[in-house]
């Protein structure tokens, strides 16, 4: 259980930005003591109008200037921690502390900052300081069982929670997280005994609740977790406990109560939208029982509460992809990208989406415009490079699919896999059969799962007659992983038929016909197979039906005739 996500009321005070500077001062009434205060008006100036470095060569003169302005140093930590530069805004704001060594603004920060560094131990010594300079401030205690217990030190956290409760009394709060660290160490009896007193007393408090229900869903209790749930509801008015409530029906298979659960989150305006896109996110990855019109309504939700969030648009335009509306699909990705420019899968659903209309030039476009935003992507360079491959430009396919692969050395090995097959795609299609297979082998070494890459590049081996079983082995396994796929089953036929397994093929290739809306390619894959089977007369009904589909389908047309013609296979 992550404690930071669980127990997130009680973290320190979250930075929100530059501009909180002068309304810090502003409130303690010394803003007009500080002969920089001006400086500090542009400097917030020029961050609303995206001139970053503008601003930090702004502080830059104020600190050689006024090399004790404290506040100076923090306001460029937090520039530079907002960039994830921790190297640069540890040291700026230990500077800041040092200066001040009692403003807890600077600490907290400086405890942010090991955090997101993944130096949680880092951060201890920090909230040490912080304790000598602040012990009456009770949060501090907290923060300090919560870095104890992700550094794995919970016996240390248990004790500071012992240490609080004679300092400032027991509480709702810190039973909580008690609670919730005994629960990570499989203590879950002993968390349920510290809760339950505060179940009977109908604590105000959501997690007392929504840590009784886990605890019970671990054990199976999913009824009583139920009805601690909706006295939860009933007790703290907290609409997050939805989402714990939509889970519990979940477990039980009561799919329309958690359904209504999740819609009554979603319309909650007290529920925020990081957890409701962490919701969404699982629906699309197919980790729900409900249907695409339920995850529909959902995501309708998103776009009327959020509108200005690019995320709540991409949902919603996923699910309209999916259902098949791709033009409703593509006004959504349209509305994601202008909103923010930076969204790459925005850009990539856009793409995508208007290959799959035939809009190829807009794909292409829009790939360019992708990439002025977001330079040397790999992801919007694949993408890029793809558009251009459907468009037939072979040239500028490979300029931007092998840009791809050289900016991608950062990425996960899921993206290079994805480039190299692209790749293998491409070289195939430039005649390039010797670089296309190394192509194709490395996509498989990089990512196992990648089974586009291996029935393609299983596909155009028995086109060639070459490594048949090579072919068979990644075919099949391209099954295995997708066994739905009538392109994975007519491919497999076909390395069956070039091994002369008609039998077999035949059995594969009348699954695929049966999955699917049959293309011209796979009835044309048919009829050969029925010919070598002994049924030559079917056979003639499938390559009849493959000429009567042969627009746009990339088969040889004359060939197909010919085998009409002769009533017989034409190699």
């Amino acid at each position: 259980m992550n404690m930071y996500r669980k127990i997130a009321y009680i973290g320190l005070l979250v930075i929100a930005g530059v501009f909180c500077i002068l309304d810090m001062y502003a409130q303690q009434g010394q803003i007009e003591e500080k002969p920089y205060k001006q400086l500090l008006v542009e400097v917030e100036g020029k961050l609303r109008t995206g001139d970053l470095a503008g601003a930090i060569e702004k502080l830059d003169d104020i600190l050689a200037k006024y090399p004790d302005a404290a506040e100076v140093y923090y306001a460029k930590a937090l520039l530079y921690g907002q960039a994830r530069n921790f190297d640069v805004a540890i040291p700026l704001t230990e500077k800041a502390s040092e200066i001040e060594p009692k403003n807890i603004l600077y600490l907290n920060y400086l405890i942010e900052l090991h955090k997101s560094q993944g130096n949680v131990a880092g951060a201890i010594p920090v909230i040490d300081r912080a304790i000598a300079t602040h012990p009456d401030n009770a949060s501090l205690y907290r923060e300090k069982m919560l870095l104890l217990h992700a550094s794995k030190q919970s016996d240390e956290a248990l004790r500071v929670y012992d240490e609080a409760v004679v300092k400032f009394g027991d509480s709702d709060t810190l039973d909580v997280m008690k609670a919730e660290m005994l629960v990570d160490l499989d203590r879950k009896q002993e968390a349920e005994k510290i809760l339950l007193p505060r179940l009977q007393n109908n604590s105000s408090l959501r997690q007392v609740y929504s840590t009784l229900g886990f605890i019970y869903m671990e054990r199976n209790s999913t009824k009583q977790a139920i009805q601690i749930l909706e006295r939860g509801l009933k007790n703290t008015n907290d609409h997050l406990l939805y989402l714990d409530l939509a889970d519990a029906y979940t477990a039980v298979k009561k799919d329309r109560q958690a359904f209504e659960a999740l819609r009554k989150a979603f319309e909650s305006t007290d529920v925020n939208y990081m957890d409701k896109h962490r919701v969404m996110f699982t629906l699309l990855s197919g980790k729900s029982e409900l249907t695409l019109g339920q995850i529909q309504d959902l995501a309708n939700i998103l776009v009327l509460k959020h509108p200005r969030i690019a995320d709540s648009h991409v949902a919603k335009g996923d699910v309209l992809w999916r259902k098949g509306n791709l033009q409703e699909a593509r006004s959504l990705f349209l509305t994601a990208v202008g909103i923010n420019r930076a969204h790459i899968d925005a850009w990539r659903m856009l793409m995508n989406v208007e290959m799959a209309l035939n809009e190829v030039d807009q794909a292409v476009n829009h790939g360019l415009e992708a990439l002025e935003a977001n330079p040397n992507n790999p992801m919007l360079l694949y993408f890029t490079g793809l558009a251009y491959m459907v468009k037939d430009e072979g040239e500028n396919a490979r300029k931007f699919m092998e840009a791809a692969l050289d900016n991608s050395g950062a990425e996960n090995t899921y993206l290079q896999s994805l480039i190299y097959a692209g790749l293998g795609d491409l070289y195939h299609k430039l005649e390039m059969a010797e670089v296309s297979d190394v192509a194709y082998e490395e996509a498989i070494k990089l990512d196992s799962t990648n089974a586009t890459a291996m029935n393609n590049y299983a596909y155009y081996l028995a086109e060639r007659n070459e490594k048949l079983e090579l072919a068979e082995k990644l075919s099949r396994q391209s099954n295995e992983l997708e066994p739905g796929s009538s392109t994975f089953q007519d491919t497999y036929a076909w390395v069956l038929f070039k091994q002369k397994k008609y039998k077999e093929a035949l059995k594969w290739m009348e699954k695929a016909v049966r999955g699917s809306s049959p293309s011209a390619v796979l009835y044309e894959h048919y009829g050969d197979i029925l010919f070598k089977s002994g049924n030559s007369k079917e056979a003639i009904r499938q390559w009849e039906k493959a000429l009567a589909m042969r627009d746009g389908s990339g088969i040889d047309v004359e060939k197909l005739k010919s085998k009409i013609a002769t009533k017989s296979y034409v190699e």
